[in-house]
């Protein structure tokens, strides 16, 4: 078996389709649409274990102990509509923090995860205005995110649902990923762009990223009964216990807002019908020594 470093995805895909390759390792963004209408049956897309969010500082205002305003700008969000215009490489709309797929474990969501968005939008505005704002008075602040085509298109779309929603002002502050790293341990950001990529397949690996004394718990979440959830799952060696509380953990923590979840990744290949033993899987790994082509085939 040989593997190619191939910087360029459309050199890739172009060298794929010319039977130069048998699995790519990933496929254009700007190819997809086609690619799924001519070659779905070669196309692989399946869960990662990576969530983009949007963080709240939630050391400082505007968002300090303000966890129906952070509901309110959560609820106007239509995540289904940034997968489908704004991303279109299959990524799955995110209502919960800890990726599908993991073993032992049943995904959570928002509460509101199911309803007509003009319920959520009222509910949004209730709350907005509860909080004390309004289109005459209206909420303004600061999203901070680093450089790249997706990270801007995606802050434009939820700026303006923001908006159009609510009358939310927001400032998108365009930085280097170097400097937004500096601004959020600095504390110096309002809200802030990130992403978490499990390092196993266990929920644990995202459930600690929130646990109020943990070293990358972005925006300072604070949850004493979130803490007790997961010193408590890690006492249990049985996985359905175990899983069951941080089921539990991640539903009192949705509860509280302290992120925005927008979507969760997806591992994306192309992968020839003459290749035996190919398994789409959560950790993205698939090891040479499974995989085989078909009698007669190169």
């Amino acid at each position: 078996m040989r593997y190619l470093l191939i910087s360029d995805e459309n050199a890739e895909l172009a060298r794929y389709r010319g039977g130069e390759l048998q699995v790519t390792f990933t496929v254009p963004r700007g190819q997809f649409d086609w690619i799924r209408a001519n070659l779905a049956d070669q196309l692989h897309v399946s869960p990662q274990l990576s969530t983009y969010y949007y963080g709240f500082n939630l050391r400082r205002a505007p968002f300090k102990n303000q966890p129906k305003l952070r509901r309110a700008l959560s609820l106007v969000i239509d995540r289904e509509k940034l997968a489908r215009l704004v991303l279109r490489v299959g990524e799955l709309p995110a209502y919960g923090w800890v990726a599908p797929g993991m073993d032992n474990y049943t995904s959570q969501s928002f509460d509101y995860a199911g309803l007509p968005m003009a319920t959520r939008i009222a509910e949004a505005q209730q709350l907005y205005r509860e909080a004390g704002y309004s289109r005459e008075k209206p909420l303004t602040f600061e999203l901070r995110y680093n450089a790249g085509e997706v990270h801007t298109k995606l802050a434009l779309a939820i700026a303006a649902m923001w908006k159009e929603a609510l009358g939310v002002e927001v400032r998108l502050t365009q930085v280097e990923f170097k400097s937004l790293l500096q601004d959020i341990d600095r504390g110096d950001v309002e809200m802030f762009r990130s992403s978490w990529v499990g390092d196993y397949n266990d929920a644990y690996t995202f459930a600690q990223v929130l646990e109020s004394d943990f070293g990358v718990n972005l925006p300072h979440y604070d949850s004493p009964r979130y803490d007790a959830l997961l010193h408590s799952a890690q006492l249990h060696q049985d996985p359905l216990t175990r899983g069951a509380l941080l089921e539990e953990a991640e539903r009192v923590m949705l509860a509280d807002h302290p992120i925005l979840p927008l979507y969760f990744y997806v591992n994306k290949h192309l992968v020839k019908p003459e290749v035996i033993g190919w398994y789409d899987n959560v950790m993205n790994v698939v090891y040479s020594r499974d995989l085989a082509l078909a009698t007669g085939r190169r």
